[in-house]
C-alpha cells in the first residue's frame, strides 16, 4: 500500500510539473574561480542537464515556472550548531520560507532542536540522504537505505515524511533516478548555484546570484558562514528587482511531504 501511494504521488507530481517551462541550464560563475574549477562545473552541468533535457531522466526538477518572477531559496547540508540557526534568524526577519535539505546522521540530540525549529517556522525539511555519500557509488539497496533512514529521522523529529530529495553533490545516474522514482520520490536539483561552497567571499556570492538570477530559479546555498553573511544582501537586492521568494513546494506547485 505504501509503495502504491508513492507511485500515485509520483505520477501526480509529474503531471503537475509537465507544463512548466524548463530552463535546462545551471548558472553560477565568478572571476574568483580558477580555471580548473570552472571547467569542472561546466562539465558536470552539461553531463547532468543533457539526460534531463532529452527525457532520459524522469521526475528530475531543475527550476520553477519561468513566466513569473518567483524564485526559491534552498540550503543543503543542515543541520549544524550555529549556521542553521543564523540562517533561520535571517529568514524570519525577512518573512521568507525556504527549503532545507538535511543530512539524517547530523540530526542528533544537539541539532534536533534546530531541525524542529525550521519545520515549526514553516520551512521545508527535506531529504539529503543519511550520511551524504555520492549515490552514484552505491547499489540500489544502499541508495534506498540512505533515503529511507534520512526520511524516517526527519519524520521522527518534525512529523513529516519528505518526498522531495536532493542528491549530495548533485550526483545522479540512471540507477539513482530509477531507484528514487520507484520509491515515489522527486529529485530536486537547482538552476542557480550561489557557489557559497567554494567562494569564501560573501560579496562575490551576492554578485553571482544577483547577476545570474532568472524567473523560476531554484537557488542553491549551504549552511555555512559564507551563506550566512551573504543571505540578507541577496534577499534585499532580489526583492528590489521585483522577485518574490516562494517556498520550494509553492514555486513548483507540488507536495513536499507524503
Amino acid at each position: 500500500m505504501q509503495r502504491l501511494f508513492f507511485l500515485f504521488t509520483l505520477m501526480f507530481q509529474l503531471i503537475l510539473f509537465a507544463d512548466l517551462p524548463a530552463i535546462y541550464d545551471i548558472r553560477g560563475a565568478s572571476p574568483l574561480l580558477d580555471s580548473n574549477m570552472s571547467q569542472f562545473l561546466d562539465t558536470w552541468r552539461t553531463k547532468t542537464i543533457t539526460p534531463i533535457k532529452s527525457g532520459e531522466y524522469k521526475n528530475v526538477i531543475v527550476n520553477g515556472d519561468t513566466t513569473k518572477k518567483n524564485i526559491a531559496l534552498t540550503f543543503d547540508d543542515a543541520p549544524d550548531k550555529n549556521n542553521t540557526a543564523h540562517l533561520l534568524n535571517i529568514l524570519k526577519t525577512h518573512h521568507i520560507k525556504a527549503a532545507f535539505f538535511m543530512i539524517g546522521s547530523t540530526m542528533n540530540d544537539t541539532n534536533a532542536t534546530v531541525v524542529k525549529r525550521a519545520s515549526d517556522e514553516g520551512h521545508l525539511v527535506l531529504n539529503h540522504t543519511f550520511t551524504h555519500p555520492r549515490l552514484t557509488n552505491l547499489d540500489e539497496s544502499n541508495i534506498t537505505a540512505q533515503l529511507d533512514q534520512a526520511a524516517t529521522r526527519i519524520e521522527t523529529i518534525t512529523g513529516h515524511y519528505p518526498i522531495l530529495y536532493r542528491p549530495p553533490y548533485g550526483s545522479i545516474n540512471p540507477l539513482v533516478i530509477e531507484t528514487v522514482n520507484t520509491h515515489g520520490l522527486t529529485t530536486v536539483l537547482w538552476s542557480l548555484d550561489s557557489l557559497d561552497w567554494t567562494l569564501k567571499d560573501s560579496d562575490a556570492v551576492v554578485e553571482n546570484v544577483v547577476s545570474n538570477i532568472r524567473n523560476g530559479d531554484i537557488i542553491l546555498m549551504h549552511r555555512n558562514p559564507t551563506s550566512v553573511r551573504a543571505l540578507s544582501s541577496i534577499i534585499e537586492k532580489l526583492t528590489e528587482r521585483g522577485y518574490t521568494f516562494l517556498r520550494l513546494d509553492e514555486l513548483l506547485g507540488i507536495k513536499a511531504y507524503r
